[in-house]
């Protein structure tokens, strides 16, 4: 073997044992990281967390925000507190989110208010303050079906009436929302395509003002979800004609599902928590547990049925993939809306 052979075989050598060096260092890197990760997350929380609603106080989502808030601070020992942040369908509160610290101490009360507007925005060729990627779901709490209700005193006895009259004044009966593309607008586009009929949209400035403006006789009806309406349904304020999904409510029985009277209408509006992207993977871990412990906490069962909504569970994967179907859905319509408003 000449001296240039032994020359090369020495380099290769130090080469590989540099190379094993470089791969100890980096396992040894990943397990340190690992560990003071699972240190973080078990340190977490050691400060308040904020919780923020992108809608108005009064609304469904408000309400729920709050349920969850009151229960979790007990399983996280720390404060929860929910910061409203309206406007602009729930993209203001919503941005506010997906901009904060990705450190687990400020999350987003999401709804199908950040879908909505977020495919509309996507639909007309602009481009949104944030996007889905902005966020990790941390799981869902319920999957609520939306009401059709008309003010107590409306002379409609049921939802053949109300088609019957909206059939003979085409495009004259109005509906409010708690604003554009939000979760009690979505509904009367879909019941408004099911039914054939003509209405007239009133975007509010949430939720609440939006059922206020039946109660107060400014528009003819709503969709508002079951936590906001029965109150008013039982108080004698408001009726409700029919509701949009497949099956009854458990605290409704005796009002019939849309599609039992021959219109294929049917929507959910979820409510859930979301992190900023980036977060890392053992505090998501851990909200994600907290979700679903809150879930299965009888108080909040309690907060969350008294009013007579119901508690569905979706994990954090599952409702990501819940997202990815809802916002193809919705995607689908608004296109079909601009193709028609093209016409």
């Amino acid at each position: 073997m000449n001296q240039q052979t032994m020359h090369d075989n020495s380099l290769r050598r130090r080469g590989f044992r540099m190379k094993k060096a470089m791969l100890f260092l980096c396992v040894l890197a990943a397990l340190s990281l690992g560990a003071a990760g699972g240190s973080f997350a078990a340190d977490y929380p050691t400060k308040p967390i904020t919780l923020i609603n992108p809608m108005p106080p009064g609304g469904s989502l408000d309400i729920q925000a709050r349920a969850f808030a009151a229960v979790a601070d007990k399983i996280l020992g720390q404060p929860v507190v929910v910061v409203n942040k309206p406007g602009a369908t729930g993209m203001i509160g919503a941005t506010a989110g997906a901009q904060a610290a990705p450190d687990g101490y400020t999350l987003t009360v999401g709804s199908v208010n950040i879908p909505n507007p977020l495919e509309w925005e996507i639909a007309n060729g602009r481009k949104p303050a944030f996007s889905y990627s902005d966020f990790v779901p941390l799981g869902a709490f319920t999957m609520s079906p939306m009401f059709i209700v008309v003010n107590a005193a409306a002379p409609y006895k049921n939802l053949a009436d109300f088609l019957a009259d909206a059939k003979a004044r085409p495009g004259q009966l109005a509906y409010s929302s708690g604003g554009l593309y939000g979760m009690s607008h979505l509904p009367g586009i879909i019941f408004e395509k099911a039914s054939g009929m003509k209405f007239r949209h009133v975007p509010s400035g949430g939720g609440g003002p939006a059922l206020t403006a039946v109660v107060s006789k400014h528009v003819d009806f709503n969709f508002p979800s079951p936590p906001t309406a029965l109150p008013l349904i039982r108080g004698g304020k408001i009726k409700a004609l029919a509701v949009v999904s497949a099956r009854r409510l458990k605290s409704a029985p005796d009002v019939p599902t849309a599609k039992e009277l021959g219109v294929n209408a049917e929507y959910y509006a979820w409510v859930g928590l979301l992190a900023p992207a980036k977060t890392p993977k053992p505090i998501v871990d851990k909200l994600r547990d907290v979700v679903k412990k809150v879930c299965e906490n009888k108080t909040f069962i309690d907060m969350i049925e008294g009013p007579g909504d119901e508690v569905q569970y979706l994990s954090g994967e599952g409702l990501a993939k819940h997202m990815v179907a809802e916002s193809a859905m919705v995607a689908g319509i608004y296109r079909q809306l601009i193709k028609e408003g093209a016409k």
